[in-house]
């Protein structure tokens, strides 16, 4: 443990959930979600003196990401994130018990344990890294709230223990302060989903199906009434039919983007190119013109374009060299582990992928193996994706560790797909519209919702704030249901 790290000791866990419901479908892959529960964690640390805190995480329980195996359903992939946060608390209160340590190698054990776990029960290594992950956040909050330091400053004084050498060589001698931002940004930049199903206008929207609640439904809506510039549109592997998609995008940002104000776009290629080579193809004719010049200038990168059973095999080689010399391919889903973004270097991807889902300081190891790997890309590229985030919880410690990495825009879709703090209490609505003014604003129907309107996040309550941006009195647990009572019918869907 380093000199400078604090030692603390997890005592007790409890997980509750709160039911959400979607404003329209949401549909990825095969998958259409329309009810998800959000998992909530409170970890009683006690700290130096005897001190005890409560250290708060979150996360969706969402269907579809965490293992995409075919014939699976969605009771199913509740029941498996439920035991690998009961297998992960229980682990964690197992290993205090020889006494308090600090966060890095409380988070150390109980990561192989969780892989390990996952593996000899068939469950994914993202399934089981989901309860590890859950308690790191925790603890890292409990570490700030012990210390009364951010995250960025909890991560800079290495009060977390950081030791980043003892998991990669390349890593021996890397401060994990030198993959922080100089400061943690004041703001953040929102990159809307464009969904390969979603209506790019109100014309789109089949007949019954518009949703009527004041909040923006359609693409065309985000650009008229919104100031977003940055936009992550999905691609479905269908030539003709991504291209005349592409178009019709560019056309309505032509429509009311003016041309010398810049946008940015991001591709996802949502893991469908089971053949590499209609990647390459679609993306030779794209940039030889088969998209508007402005547009395909806008173009950052293409996210996880294989399926990630095929995305880290040699195979793939020869067709994400090609790609990658016209624009960089990074990856999402495959980084299901510590060894998936080294071994992405060394297949020649250009970036990956942070998500708080899958763990604040597996994101700091991978941002250091982009930038110190023997076989490192010239112009890494880090980018920040959802996982649906709401608020409170999820929504505040992602953007925390987001701004504390430097990320300046981020996939958001919660917003869009759930109506901001509709099944909250009104003493959270209170709390969120009284502590963080800047980043919610009341609705006309009574309800906070996101502060969307100028394109970007205001992040100035959240990062200095102790731990990671969040309080247990914004979080009313009475409206939560705890998770050993929650049961998957409560949810209205089959």
């Amino acid at each position: 443990m380093s000199n400078a790290a604090l030692a603390l000791r997890p005592v007790a866990f409890e997980v509750r959930l709160r039911n959400t419901r979607t404003r329209m479908p949401f549909r990825y892959g095969p998958t259409v979600l329309t009810a998800c529960p959000i998992a909530h964690l409170w970890l009683t640390v006690e700290g130096p003196g005897g001190a005890r805190v409560e250290g708060l995480a979150g996360d969706a329980l969402a269907p579809g990401w965490y293992d995409k195996r075919p014939n699976r359903t969605y009771r199913q992939d509740i029941a498996e994130l439920s035991a690998a946060l009961n297998e992960a608390g229980s682990v964690l209160l197992g290993l205090a018990k020889a006494g308090p340590r600090c966060v890095w190698d409380f988070w150390k054990e109980l990561y192989a344990h969780q892989i390990a776990w996952a593996r000899k029960n068939d469950y994914t290594d993202l399934t089981g890294n989901f309860g590890t992950t859950m308690f790191e956040r925790a603890m890292i909050d409990a570490a700030g709230k012990l210390a009364g330091k951010t995250y960025h400053a909890l991560v800079k004084e290495n009060l977390l223990g950081l030791d980043p050498g003892a998991i990669h060589p390349w890593l021996k001698g890397w401060s994990a302060a030198e993959a922080l931002a100089p400061e943690p940004l004041s703001r953040v930049y929102v990159r809307h989903t464009v969904g390969g199903l979603d209506p790019l206008t109100a014309a789109d929207i089949p007949a019954g199906e518009a949703v009527r609640d004041g909040l923006p439904h359609s693409f065309e809506d985000y650009l008229k009434h919104e100031k977003i510039r940055y936009f992550k549109i999905k691609l479905r592997n269908d030539e003709a039919f991504d291209t005349e998609r592409l178009k019709a995008i560019a056309a309505l940002c032509d429509r009311h983007i003016p041309a010398q104000e810049p946008y940015y776009v991001t591709l996802d290629g949502n893991e469908v190119y089971y053949d590499p080579a209609s990647l390459t193809q679609a993306v030779e004719k794209f940039a030889r013109g088969g998209l508007p010049k402005r547009f395909w200038d806008a173009v950052l990168f293409i996210e996880q374009p294989y399926p990630r059973a095929k995305a880290l095999e040699d195979a793939i080689m020869p067709e994400l060299a090609k790609v990658g010399a016209i624009k960089p391919v990074i990856v999402d889903e495959s980084t299901e582990n510590l060894q998936s973004v080294p071994r992405a270097v060394e297949l020649g991807y250009g970036g990956f992928a942070i998500k708080s889902a899958k763990g604040p300081t597996k994101a700091i190891l991978e941002k250091g193996t982009m930038f110190l790997h023997p076989k490192r890309p010239a112009r890494p590229v880090i980018s920040g994706e959802d996982m649906t985030n709401q608020p409170v919880v999820p929504l505040h410690e992602d953007l925390v560790v987001m701004a504390t990495m430097g990320v300046e825009h981020v996939e958001r879709n919660g917003h869009h797909f759930f109506r901001g703090f509709s099944t909250h209490s009104q003493a959270e609505r209170d709390a969120a519209l009284k502590h963080h003014a800047g980043l919610y604003r009341l609705h006309s129907d009574g309800i906070p919702v996101l502060a969307t309107e100028s394109g970007a996040l205001d992040l100035r309550t959240l990062i200095v704030r102790p731990g990671l941006g969040v309080q247990s009195a914004e979080v009313d647990k009475t409206a939560l249901t705890p998770l050993d009572g929650w049961t998957f019918e409560s949810l209205g869907i089959k």
